[in-house]
């Protein structure tokens, strides 16, 4: 599966041939700063005890495979990352 770019539109992720993917969105309005590193260097949040995926360190095949799999998966997600495309 070849993965070129994904779309942010509204809030939501979607594959570059339009398929939805995931709403983002964190019910306990968590910041990237509120979020503690575990010594495998994976992200954790106390608030909600769950592991959260930093989108930085997974390639976009990997995180599409996620997504699909389980849509409450939790994402750091960064302006500045590449496989992401902001649209207004």
């Amino acid at each position: 599966m070849e993965v070129k770019l994904l779309n942010i539109i509204e809030k939501n992720i979607y594959m570059d041939n339009g398929s939805f993917l995931k709403k983002i969105e964190c019910p306990k309005n968590i910041s990237a700063s509120d979020l503690n590193t575990q010594p495998d260097n994976k992200l954790f949040c106390n608030q909600c005890e769950k592991s959260i995926i930093d989108a930085q360190a997974i390639s976009e095949d990997n995180l599409v495979k996620v997504l699909k799999e389980d849509k409450n998966t939790c994402l750091k997600i960064s302006r500045l990352n590449p496989m992401f495309r902001f649209v207004q």
